[in-house]
C-alpha cells in the first residue's frame, strides 16, 4: 500500500527501523539506504548511493532496484533472503528536495522462513516418494503403478500408439521356503534390479504385491514383449529360480480397452513356464 511519510525526523526514523530500508529518487536510483541494510548486503553505503538498474552488475542489487518481491543474497556461506514488505512515498521537503518525490521500500530478512520452506518441501518430496515407491526395491508401488498405467492407456487411446503390459509373479514361498526374512528382501531386491537392467529407459516397472511385478512397455507390440520376457526368464533361471515358479502374462492394448480390460487380458494369459 502506498502512503506518504511527513516527519522532520524522517531519516533518523528510517535509520533506526527494524526493517532494511532503501530510498529511491524519481529517477529510480538509490538516494539513501540504512546501515543495517548495508551490513546485510556486505557493502558500504557509498558503494550503493546512485546505483540504478542500468549501472549495477550485482544480481541482488539489480533485483532491489527492480522492486523484486523476494531476493536471494549470496553470502558465500549460507544464502540469505529478503522480501519486500512495504512501499511508501516520501515528501521531498523532508530531504531538502522539494521538487522531487521519493519512494521508500522496506525489506525484511526472511532467510529462516525460506530455509523452513525448503526443508518442508524436501520432507514433502521424501514422504511422497516413500508413499509411491516400494521401500525395499524403490519400484513404483501398487497405487502409483495404476496411476501411471492410466496415463499410458490414455496416451495410447489418444495417439493409437502400441502399448504392452507384462504381469510377472514369482512363487517365492516355493523357491525361498528356507529363506530368512532378510534374505527374502535381498531376493526381491535382486529380482527388481534384474528387471530394471533389462528394460529400456521408457519402460516402467513396478509392484502389485511383494512378488507380483508389472512391466509397462510403451511403443511395444505383443511379440516384442515376448522377446523381452524370454530374456528375463533366462536371467531369472540363472539365479537358480526354477522356471515352474515363475508365471507371466502379456497383453497388448487394443482399441476400446480401458485399464481393467487391458490388465484382465494379461492376467488371463498368465501361466507357469508359458514361455518354455
Amino acid at each position: 500500500m502506498m502512503s506518504e511519510i511527513n516527519s522532520p525526523l524522517c531519516l533518523k526514523l528510517l535509520e533506526n527501523s527494524t526493517s532494511f530500508v532503501v530510498v529511491f529518487d524519481q529517477n529510480q536510483s538509490i538516494f539513501w539506504i540504512n546501515q543495517s541494510f548495508c551490513d546485510f548486503l556486505g557493502m558500504e553505503r557509498q558503494q550503493l548511493i546512485g546505483r540504478t538498474a542500468d549501472n549495477t552488475q550485482e544480481p541482488c542489487i539489480k533485483q532491489i532496484l527492480n522492486s523484486s518481491a523476494r531476493i536471494e543474497i549470496f553470502s558465500g556461506i549460507l544464502d540469505k533472503w529478503i522480501e519486500l514488505h512495504d512501499v511508501m512515498m516520501l515528501d521531498g521537503n523532508e530531504l531538502d528536495h522539494p521538487d522531487q518525490k521519493f519512494t521508500v521500500q522496506y525489506y525484511n530478512d526472511v532467510s529462516t522462513l525460506v530455509q523452513t520452506e525448503k526443508h518442508l518441501l524436501q520432507l514433502e518430496t521424501t514422504i511422497s516418494h516413500k508413499m509411491s515407491h516400494d521401500s525395499v526395491t524403490g519400484m513404483l508401488s501398487h497405487h502409483s503403478m495404476f496411476q501411471t498405467l492410466n496415463s499410458e492407456v490414455s496416451r495410447s487411446r489418444r495417439y493409437n500408439n502400441p502399448l504392452s503390459i507384462v504381469l510377472m509373479t514369482i512363487d517365492y514361498q516355493s523357491c525361498s521356503a528356507a529363506m530368512e526374512q532378510e534374505n527374502i528382501e535381498q531376493f526381491r531386491l535382486m529380482v527388481s534390479q534384474l528387471l530394471k537392467d533389462q528394460i529400456r529407459w521408457a519402460d516402467i516397472v513396478g509392484h502389485l504385491n511383494e512378488f507380483d511385478f508389472v512391466l509397462l512397455l510403451p511403443e511395444t507390440v505383443y511379440e516384442s514383449a515376448e522377446v523381452l520376457i524370454r530374456k528375463i526368464n533366462d536371467r531369472l533361471c540363472n539365479m537358480t529360480i526354477d522356471a515352474q515358479h515363475i508365471s507371466y502374462g502379456i497383453s497388448q492394448w487394443q482399441k476400446g480397452d480401458d485399464v481393467n480390460m487391458f490388465l484382465n487380458r494379461a492376467a488371463s494369459d498368465m501361466a507357469p513356464q508359458a514361455l518354455n
